[in-house]
Order: structure tokens, then C-alpha cells, then sequence
């Protein structure tokens, strides 16, 4: 079984930290990830992991970085084509 895992990166220290979840999917280390994003002030970046797979990237606002884009439902979105 994959654990999962977030790298912290601060401004000029990449990998400050390692730090294991306590999650069993992807929503609970999500929440885990937001959580520690609350300890971390001043970090840059948080990889959250699951094994080798990314789950998320977070990046801090207050740093200058775009916030985070809410997610789409991709079945609700319509393209309109052009008559």
C-alpha cells in the first residue's frame, strides 16, 4: 500500500521537508495537504504524493502565485461551434 507523502519547498530551500499524511485517498490528503499548508507559512510550493503519483500541486498566493482554479466538471462544459 502507497503512502502518501508532501514535499515543502520554500523560497530558495527546495525540499525543506518531507511530510507523511495520515490519509487513506485522495480527498482526506487533500484536506491533510490544506491543513499543512496552514503550519507552513512562507512555503512555496507542497507536491502532495501518493507513491510516485502526483496528486497535487499547491503553490502559496501570498508569494505571488495564481490561487488555486476550482474544479471543472468537463461533462457539464459545452463548446459552442461557430455556424
Amino acid at each position: 500500500m502507497d503512502s502518501y507523502y508532501c514535499i515543502v519547498n520554500l523560497p530558495g530551500v527546495p525540499v525543506r521537508d518531507i511530510c507523511v499524511l495520515g490519509a487513506s485517498d485522495d480527498s482526506a490528503a487533500n484536506q491533510a495537504l490544506a491543513e499543512l499548508a496552514r503550519t507552513w507559512v512562507g512555503f512555496e510550493t507542497l507536491y502532495l504524493y501518493c507513491g510516485e503519483r502526483l496528486v497535487t500541486v499547491l503553490s502559496n498566493p501570498a508569494l505571488g502565485f495564481a490561487p488555486p482554479i476550482p474544479d471543472l466538471d468537463l461533462a457539464d462544459v459545452r463548446f459552442a461551434t461557430a455556424a
